[in-house]
């Protein structure tokens, strides 16, 4: 007696007895998509259990018959299962695609485009060196009330374009891969002294992970991805340091929001000047960067008895997108230096610089990370609250005094 066909309809599409996918086309499907979901990069065998996670979907349905996903093609029969025909895919993923409801969304043209350049990355990221690899920092925290999001997807695609470096990504506390989280913490307005130590302690505690890394070697490399507010990320750039290589990234406002350099040709300079002399070794640093830090505001008592400092664009006005390039990034930490070496012959009894800050993310970290222990005046970083300027917290106070 012969077998009885099997027919199962369901919501969606119709399953029917088909021939297999021969495992050699299963293996090469694998190792072209890295064992990854090519939507959403999910890794797909369990690392508990080593359950095989993946699903093989067909970017062309398997029958042509009525119901089957994207079915209605001329391709042949016989090259349904080829693995030029299939995508791999997470469980959750694979169904959204044969959804009823998504099929016009989800076309064959999507997916073929989704497939080759899911595995042109994998391809790509497996033929790096072994040293192009880089560990994955992100620090995110509200601005003025509202949180910023940054995805793994996002961070790995960035630092795959601008670095050609292959990210990975360290366990992190809240589960929900944010290796600093800051978006738990009250406003500052609420307590502001707390506000600032507990924010340094957080940072303090969850460097540990990196630092450990780093002194074993098996970080060789940081990307960091930092959005807070400034005097944290000031604080953040001086307890990274200059210990290992690191790229810094800046995001980016826009009709399509980004922490990848958006032009590489543009070249802004900055100039440094010291708009007050006097008798003593008392400095204020103005940094209008990314907006003009209003003097009037600054405390008059302060500004009455020190030597002021400023840096600011030389043939622009300070505006918001002026990180714009890899090049004015790199050319203000460069004044930035030389303000910090000029300090050292102009007032070398200087032994704390209050720094006034109108400033990108990335400038923040920058000017932490250029204080070198034991060597240059702390930094005692202020923050303007809609009305006045008030102080923050110390970076370098206790090796300098």
């Amino acid at each position: 007696m012969a077998k009885k066909k099997l027919r199962i309809e369901t919501e969606n599409f119709i399953i029917e007895d088909r021939p297999p996918i021969k495992q050699d086309e299963k293996f090469k499907l694998y190792v072209r998509s890295g064992g990854r979901c090519a939507m959403c990069n999910r890794y797909l065998i369990d690392l508990q259990t080593g359950i095989n996670l993946g699903e093989m979907a067909h970017i062309v349905g398997w029958t042509n018959k009525k119901g089957s996903p994207r079915g209605l093609s001329s391709m042949p029969q016989e090259e349904r299962n080829f693995e030029t025909n299939l995508i791999l895919l997470c469980p959750e993923h694979h169904k959204k695609i044969d959804d009823a409801k998504m099929i016009n969304d989800y076309t064959v043209e999507r997916l073929i485009a989704t497939k080759k350049e899911h595995e042109s990355r994998i391809h790509h990221l497996t033929n790096l060196p072994k040293d192009s690899d880089t560990v994955v920092l992100r620090m995110l925290g509200n601005i003025r009330g509202t949180a910023v999001e940054l995805s793994q997807r996002h961070a790995l695609d960035v630092v795959f374009k601008e670095e050609n470096r292959a990210a990975v990504f360290i366990d992190s506390f809240d589960k929900q891969s944010i290796e600093i989280d800051l978006t738990k913490l009250p406003e500052p307005e609420e307590d502001w002294d707390g506000y600032w130590s507990l924010g340094q302690k957080t940072i303090d505690r969850e460097l540990s992970k990196f630092e450990e890394g780093i002194r074993s070697g098996s970080i060789r490399h940081l990307s960091v991805f930092a959005i807070a507010r400034i005097p944290l990320l000031v604080y953040l750039g001086y307890k990274l340091g200059d210990k290992i290589p690191m790229s810094l990234y800046q995001k980016h406002r826009g009709e399509e929001e980004t922490w990848g350099w958006i032009d590489q040709d543009e070249n802004i300079d900055f100039e440094i000047s010291k708009i007050q002399e006097v008798d003593s070794d008392d400095v204020i640093l103005i940094l209008s960067i990314s907006g003009s830090v209003d003097n009037a505001r600054l405390p008059q008592t302060l500004v009455d008895k020190s030597n002021i400092y400023v840096i600011k664009p030389s043939s622009v006005i300070p505006n918001r997108n002026i990180f714009n390039s890899k090049k004015t990034y790199q050319n203000f930490v460069r004044r930035y230096h030389e303000f910090l070496s000029q300090l050292e012959v102009d007032h070398k009894g200087c032994d704390s610089i209050h720094v006034f800050p109108a400033i990108p993310i990335l400038a923040a970290v920058a000017c932490g990370r250029g204080i070198m222990r034991n060597v240059h005046p702390s930094l005692l970083i202020y923050d303007f609250t809609g009305k006045d300027y008030l102080p923050t917290l110390t970076v370098n106070i206790h090796e300098t005094n």
